[in-house]
């Protein structure tokens, strides 16, 4: 059982009778559908050649021969992580770091590591920002317009359950700090706040629930299987 009890916790800290199942990381692919899926961005299409989402620029710079990205635009771009191009030679940067094989052996077990440069790119890698983007404005089109019902919407949209009072006393007063911050530097709001917001939403408003989205899919329970 993946429901953990606090005898079972006291009587088994380290589940060596697997009295409860192992938490474990998501496999990459897995952990970028995810984000795509939460942020209501996903296609669903299937079968097709291999796309090119966005990547860091520079990945190519070292390598022997420099090879083509061609950045897709349209519902392309969302496509699940299974569709992505692989070159053998650099993959793509963000599977990589969350340990996908590397194609050049056959792979029987992944690693599952646990690096900081992971929270960075789900802080700061092009693609997860978007996504984070589209999250904000799912929550922002779709939930009760106060603080309050946005952040319960968040929470569903992310990890299907309700937050918990302690995670509204913390993430309440962020929402606060993030709005007061950007309205003293409004162009810093423009520039974070998506480029396809509605016209109804202030750039200061998207630019918070931006922030807010991109904590959430940055939380070790979002890319975590209880």
């Amino acid at each position: 059982s993946s429901h953990v009890t606090e005898e079972l916790l006291e009587r088994d800290p380290r589940n060596r009778l697997l009295a409860r199942q192992t938490r474990m990381r998501m496999e990459a692919e897995v952990v970028r559908d995810a984000s795509l899926m939460a942020s209501g961005l996903l296609s669903k299409k299937m079968h097709g050649p291999g796309v090119h989402p966005p990547q860091p620029e520079g990945i190519y710079v070292l390598t022997q021969q420099k090879k083509p990205w061609p950045v897709e635009k349209g519902l392309d771009r969302f496509r699940r992580a299974l569709y992505t191009h692989f070159w053998r030679s650099s993959p793509y940067p963000m599977l990589v770091t969350f340990d996908a094989s590397d194609a050049n052996t056959a792979c029987t077990r992944r690693p599952r590591s646990n690096t900081p440069l992971q929270a960075l790119t789900l802080a700061n890698d092009a693609a997860f920002v978007e996504m984070a983007e589209g999250l904000a404005l799912r929550v922002l089109e779709e939930a009760p317009i106060y603080p309050e019902g946005r952040l319960r919407e968040a929470y569903h949209l992310a990890f299907s359950r309700d937050p918990s009072q302690a995670e509204l006393d913390v993430m309440l007063p962020f929402i606060e700090q993030q709005q007061s911050q950007f309205q003293s530097d409004p162009k810093a709001a423009a520039t974070a706040a998506p480029d396809d917001c509605p016209k109804d939403v202030s750039p200061i408003e998207a630019a918070t629930w931006v922030a807010v989205a991109r904590v959430l899919l940055n939380l070790d329970e979002f890319i975590t299987r209880e």
